[in-house]
């Protein structure tokens, strides 16, 4: 029975990895949270600079009014300037620093949200690193959708990625996601 459940937990966790990577859910939500790529499998850089286009592209279809960015000052801040740059007005790109993890930024996010009354938010991030965003952000109550990146460094699903996010989402779920409060009340 054990070794059982020592088979099922990382082949349900790489199915969800492997599965949610594949969803470009675009439904209508109150914010695009775009998530910062600081510890990303690959360069951060053309990580971040693909999650920028994406969230343009999903503002501009009119998926949420407003950009969230997420991450430290020294990444948010660029981000922030480049996306007004891109025609965003800056009424609708906000900044939250954050830490550098999934758990801090989507907290921050959630305490945010909960602030606003809003209940819903699309997530911009890598399409291995979608899963654990998804399940971390409705951990804290965000009514969460994904729309990973289609293109950039850390846009493909490699082996190492992928069994990186398996360790990391099975972590979440034996250990972190019993210490995270639901922030955001269901509506």
């Amino acid at each position: 029975m054990l070794s059982g459940m020592v088979l099922i937990l990382p082949a349900g966790a790489a199915l969800q990895v492997v599965l949610t990577a594949q969803l470009d859910d675009r439904t209508t939500t109150q914010a695009i949270v775009m998530l910062d790529p600081a510890r990303v499998w690959g360069d951060p850089e053309a990580a971040r600079q693909a999650r920028m286009l994406h969230a343009s592209e999903l503002y501009a279809e009119g998926v949420a009014p407003v950009v969230v960015i997420t991450g430290p000052r020294k990444n948010s801040e660029p981000a922030r300037d480049a996306l007004i740059a891109s025609g965003i007005p800056a009424s609708d790109v906000v900044v939250f620093p954050t830490g550098s993890d999934t758990v801090g930024s989507l907290g921050v996010v959630a305490t945010v949200i909960r602030d606003l009354g809003w209940s819903s938010a699309t997530i911009v991030t890598d399409p291995a690193h979608a899963a654990r965003a998804q399940v971390t952000a409705g951990k804290y109550g965000i009514d969460s959708h994904v729309s990973p990146t289609d293109a950039g460094g850390s846009s493909s699903l490699t082996s190492e990625y992928v069994g990186r996010e398996v360790l990391a989402l099975m972590r979440h779920y034996l250990f972190t996601q019993w210490s995270l409060p639901n922030i955001v009340p269901s509506a």
